[in-house]
């Protein structure tokens, strides 16, 4: 098993990233923004959508956004974690 994640750039600096959790209880999102290398812990989300409202990195500057999802049960995460998607975001 593993989420299958879309985005939707809803302007003002938001990204929507709609999933469906099936049988799970929600899920754990990862992110890298700009010139990250690693993907960090975001968030745990049990009612879709998510909405990304963190602000860029540098003000002003447009920077890609890459995030991957894992299902999770209570706190445990299981099965894997979905394919990256990439939104670009500008300022």
């Amino acid at each position: 098993m593993k989420p299958t994640l879309t985005a939707l750039d809803l302007g003002g600096g938001k990204i929507q990233l709609p999933f469906y959790k099936g049988h799970s209880h929600g899920v754990k999102f990862y992110s890298k923004r700009g010139d990250e290398t690693e993907f960090t812990y975001m968030d745990r989300c049990t009612v879709s959508p998510y909405i990304d409202n963190r602000a860029l990195l540098v003000p002003g500057k447009a920077e890609v956004r890459k995030y991957k999802a894992i299902y999770v049960h209570g706190d445990t995460e299981f099965g894997q974690f979905s394919d990256q998607i990439n939104v670009a975001r500008s300022p």
